[in-house]
């Protein structure tokens, strides 16, 4: 009965742990950018907990009893969401592979592909955090600015005549386990700087740019719901396995001689 109890309390864990996970995938359905989360789940050791015959025949029978289960990570899945067409000249989208470079406020570098951006009064392209795209300097001001697919900037100056500004860079990495979550729709990575690699949009395997564009979050609200209900019933199994494991071991103290 400890058995029970203690495999009904590790299914209860990673059962809790899958609705966090897909409760915050349903939260960010309409973060632009955003990338799902899934548990993978692994079988805890199995032990012996018997051995039947004579131990020296031949062809005996071992029992092996589980010790319930447990979530190995969190995998981020980044599939491409789909893209929407918003019309807004600073909002970009990147149609591919490739994340975003953006640096924080004291020089840190994140990426992201939340392509929602806004023209700073410094003529900066920035998130809605502050965050600025790297690379990429504006006049103060800048009305007309134009984005290639291949993410070559071109600003119209005041006599109607357009000036290239720079041109947007996307960055993969060979080491995706090396992302990490830091917040504001950005990623961390910490993997080494040689694992990073950098390309010009629509080149060698990058995506392109989508200028008016946003990418949604790549979360079927349909699929989640049904995740959410699948870990809903496992979690009443599990609790079913703990309440009938405690009132066998409460019968079990009650028994007189």
């Amino acid at each position: 009965m400890l058995w029970a109890l203690k495999s009904g309390a590790t299914g209860l864990n990673a059962q809790q742990l899958k609705v966090d996970i897909l409760a915050n995938n349903l939260a960010n359905i309409n973060t632009p950018g955003f990338k799902k989360s899934r548990p993978d789940f692994n079988e805890l050791v199995s032990q012996n907990v018997a051995d039947s015959g004579t131990p020296v025949a031949a062809g005996n029978d071992t029992v092996m009893l589980g010790s319930g289960i447990r979530v190995t990570e969190a995998k981020r899945l980044y599939e491409q969401g789909d893209l929407i067409e918003t019309g807004v000249q600073m909002d970009l989208a990147i149609a591919g592979e490739g994340f975003f470079k953006v640096l924080l406020p004291g020089g840190e570098e994140r990426f992201t592909r939340d392509g929602s951006f806004a023209l700073d009064p410094k003529g900066n392209i920035v998130t809605s955090a502050g965050c600025k795209l790297e690379g990429i300097q504006l006049e103060p001001g800048s009305s007309k600015i134009d984005v290639a697919p291949d993410g070559t900037v071109r600003v119209a100056n005041s006599e109607g005549a357009a000036t290239t500004a720079g041109q947007v860079q996307l960055y993969q990495f060979t080491n995706m386990a090396g992302l990490q979550a830091a917040g504001d729709n950005l990623y961390l990575f910490n993997g080494t700087p040689s694992e990073v690699v950098t390309k010009s949009p629509g080149s060698d395997g990058a995506g392109q740019v989508r200028q008016g564009y946003l990418e949604k979050a790549n979360v079927n609200l349909v699929e989640e719901m049904a995740n959410l209900i699948e870990a809903q019933r496992s979690y009443g199994f599990n609790a079913r396995i703990v309440r009938t494991a405690d009132e066998m071991w409460s019968m079990a103290n009650s028994l007189r001689k």
